[in-house]
């Protein structure tokens, strides 16, 4: 998995690539946490170049969206795919996640 942090339109964004699995998400989740310690008011984590997600993958942005709704934050998710969409559905946590088809919906809600 590949992590890259950047901006776009005056927003954090984790572009993320690969698969986020059990050897991965302990990095993923170590980089999250490090940028919500800053605090930001809205962190995008954009999907588009994902191939799979676990179970150890969702457990670490559960955790994320937990230490935002501390403070208020807001942790949306983009551009995620059909098949990793269908994961997120099933498990009902995509009435919990701030979920948008696109980077600039995220962007501009």
């Amino acid at each position: 998995m590949k992590i890259e942090v950047g901006d776009y339109r005056g927003n954090m964004v984790v572009s993320l690539t690969g698969e986020i699995d059990m050897h991965s998400s302990p990095v993923l989740r170590e980089k999250l946490l490090v940028l919500i310690k800053d605090r930001p008011q809205k962190l995008i984590v954009n999907f588009r170049d994902v191939s799979y997600i676990d179970s150890s993958g969702i457990a670490t942005f559960v955790e994320g969206l937990k230490h935002m709704k501390t403070y208020n934050g807001r942790l949306q998710f983009s551009e995620i795919p059909r098949d990793i969409l269908e994961i997120f559905s099933f498990s009902k946590l995509d009435k919990v996640f701030e979920i948008y088809a696109s980077l600039d919906d995220a962007v501009d809600r």
